[in-house]
């Protein structure tokens, strides 16, 4: 039996890191409701760079539609400050489904880093921030990891 949505966006203005943890099967609804808290979240920064930690462990794949949504959410925040995104999910589909989202609302997606733990985002975000003002990193400051 699939686990009910659930999801949590929280913002770390100070680091300039937005975290957002799904989990569980999400209907329209729920990924509504995640998409308003994360476009409230990323307005924030106020256009500002910033990054993100996406856990997306015991996701379940979601049918297109609804993966529509969190795609338009993923291109707002990407033209709104987003210039790095490290990925952490458990399952394969739906890690090859939110690139998939990534790259058609980020074309070229040079902003995710998939990760294999918490433990290795929050070292690549650590790793990332000394660079995040770099004028060379307009649009990612993604290393090849």
């Amino acid at each position: 039996m699939d686990r009910k949505a659930e999801f949590e966006v929280v913002l770390d203005l100070a680091n300039r890191t937005l975290f957002t943890r799904m989990t569980g099967l999400f209907s329209e609804t729920d990924m509504q409701a995640w998409a308003k808290q994360y476009h409230a979240a990323t307005d924030r920064f106020q256009g500002r760079k910033h990054m993100v930690i996406a856990d997306m462990r015991g996701m379940k794949t979601v049918h297109p539609s609804i993966a529509s949504i969190m795609g338009a959410e993923i291109g707002y925040a990407r033209e709104h400050g987003v210039v790095l995104c490290a990925h952490l999910s458990d399952d394969t589909v739906q890690r090859l489904q939110a690139r998939r989202v990534a790259r058609q609302n980020s074309p070229g997606d040079n902003v995710t880093v998939d990760v294999n733990s918490i433990q290795e985002a929050r070292k690549v975000v650590d790793e990332a921030k000394d660079r995040i003002d770099d004028a060379s990193s307009a649009r990612s400051i993604r290393l090849v990891v």
